[in-house]
């Protein structure tokens, strides 16, 4: 994990989203000048990056975009220099049958921060969106049915630790978003706490992401899983998984409490 980033610092917020990618809103300066409101001393811009994916809608930045991210992002990092650290990372969506092509697209800039996490889920023939609100995929998700879908999600999480360096892995258990009712099983909290043991051999931190407040009493991921991560010794990175100015270190200080 980068020195910059402290465990559970509440002073900044290292997830935060642009209108770049397509499903967010708001210019980049729109979100600097919301954490400085917040009183924020640092935030890490987080943009999506996918490959390989067969998905009907562009929810990520291609290299073109990711080239104005970095322009844009430099500019305000020097006009913002003595009042808050701005950085420019990468959120990066895990996909098996496109490891090659992921660290290419890692290779072509200089991420100062990398998140990694999980979105998808491939059904044979396309990629079902885990965290959509789209009823299409709510309903195909949910005729797989949760075990299965919920198995390959942290069964991948665990994979894509060991392929991909990065320096957090982003909003755990969000593959829950859409199964409110569904209690993890005894199968999953064992892929958990084997992820969590490869996170802590691979000197990967743990974000907690407080969008999870949203929908929930709790961020991502849920208290207990955070208490395992703190009891091995892995470093906690807060993120608010901003898509708009107005949700900067949203729900900073219920966590806090």
């Amino acid at each position: 994990m980068p020195e910059q980033f402290s465990a559970m610092d509440f002073s900044g917020d290292h997830h935060i989203h642009t209108k770049l990618c397509n499903h967010a809103s708001g210019e980049m300066e729109d979100y600097v000048q919301a954490a400085l409101k917040k009183g924020l001393r640092s935030m890490t811009f987080l943009e999506h990056l996918e490959c390989g994916l067969l998905y009907e809608q562009q929810l990520w930045l291609t290299p073109d975009l990711f080239a104005e991210y970095f322009a844009e992002g430099e500019r305000l990092r020097k006009k913002y220099a003595d009042t808050i650290t701005v950085r420019l990372g990468v959120e990066i969506g895990w996909n098996a049958a496109a490891v090659d092509e992921l660290r290419v697209a890692l290779a072509r800039f200089p991420f100062e921060h990398r998140g990694l996490s999980c979105h998808f889920y491939f059904d044979g023939s396309r990629h079902l969106n885990l965290l959509s609100s789209r009823q299409e995929h709510i309903d195909a998700l949910a005729a797989i049915g949760p075990e299965p879908v919920l198995e390959a999600y942290f069964a991948s999480l665990i994979e894509a630790c060991q392929a991909i360096p990065c320096d957090k892995l982003c909003h755990l258990d969000a593959a829950l978003r859409h199964l409110p009712p569904f209690h993890l099983s005894a199968r999953h909290r064992r892929l958990i706490s084997q992820l969590l043991q490869t996170m802590r051999c691979n000197d990967i931190a743990l974000e907690i992401n407080t969008s999870g407040y949203e929908i929930r009493p709790q961020p991502y991921p849920v208290f207990e899983i955070i208490q395992e991560a703190a009891a091995m010794g892995i470093p906690l990175i807060l993120g608010s998984d901003a898509h708009h100015p107005s949700q900067v270190g949203r729900h900073f200080e219920r966590l806090a409490q």
